[in-house]
């Protein structure tokens, strides 16, 4: 059975409240004709698994830095120009500079309607 508009905004409806007390924000630091700037954005964010960079893998190499946290954010929030995103609640440079920094390796948009529902957006912690 296709989807039509209807059904396609009711499926919208529901994966927006379904956010209701589980997004967290986060700054992102974004990088814009050579000056930084700080925004606000919502999101559920979990951890994957965690490497230990000390132990090699089966091929005698360092392991491949992957990603270890995945951010579940709105569609409409815009990742261009993000250069990393820091887990904290207020947009100044202090905050920033005082909070656990991750890098976005990639924003994907997935879910059932085309161009999707939400994005995915996989992240690596800064050490």
């Amino acid at each position: 059975m296709p989807l039509d508009d209807r059904k396609a905004q009711h499926l919208l409806r529901l994966i927006n409240r379904s956010y209701a007390g589980r997004q967290r924000s986060l700054v992102a630091v974004v990088l814009n004709a050579g000056c930084y700037s700080y925004r606000l954005i919502q999101g559920i964010i979990r951890p994957l698994h965690c490497l230990d960079p000390q132990v090699y893998d089966s091929s005698g190499q360092p392991p491949r830095p992957e990603a270890d946290h995945l951010l579940i954010a709105p569609l409409g929030t815009d990742f261009s120009g993000v250069v990393y995103l820091a887990d904290c609640t207020v947009a100044s440079a202090g905050a920033v500079a005082a909070a656990a920094k991750y890098e976005l390796i990639e924003a994907v948009p997935v879910g059932l309607l085309p161009g999707g529902t939400h994005l995915r957006v996989l992240l690596r912690r800064l050490r």
